[in-house]
């Protein structure tokens, strides 16, 4: 048995290279395209083209709601807004906010001469 264990250890080791080998042989063409840049609420702001922001629904106006909406989303390697959630806000006011931020556009973000996807947050305050 021990010469089985040794034989065994050899052939995952000469496995775990080959697959090493295979993937500095065929390396991604696009480096760093899954890599995200994160910013700032302020630097992702700044760095905009296009900014919307967004109207004050009327439903939410005629309650008198008011509360803040933070969304997180990706600025994908063409500049445009890429998966875009809400991760908190009234529901009344969400809508306002994601149809607004999607109509957002920056430069593409390079680094090393690559676009990069950039992750970022935006908040919104209603207020009557």
């Amino acid at each position: 048995m021990p010469g089985f264990v040794r034989f065994s250890g050899i052939i995952s080791t000469a496995f775990i290279l080959s697959v090493l080998a295979q993937g500095a042989a065929n390396p991604d063409p696009t480096p760093g395209a899954d890599d995200r840049i994160v910013l700032t609420s302020r630097a992702i702001r700044q760095a905009a083209l296009f900014k919307q922001e967004p109207e004050y629904p009327a439903t939410a106006r005629q309650f008198r709601l008011s509360g803040e909406v933070v969304v997180e989303f990706t600025v994908g390697v063409d500049g445009k807004i890429e998966n875009i959630a809400v991760t908190q806000g009234q529901p009344l006011l969400n809508d306002a906010v994601l149809r607004a931020v999607k109509k957002w556009s920056f430069a593409p973000f390079m680094v090393d001469g690559h676009p990069r996807r950039v992750k970022s947050t935006l908040s919104f305050n209603f207020q009557l």
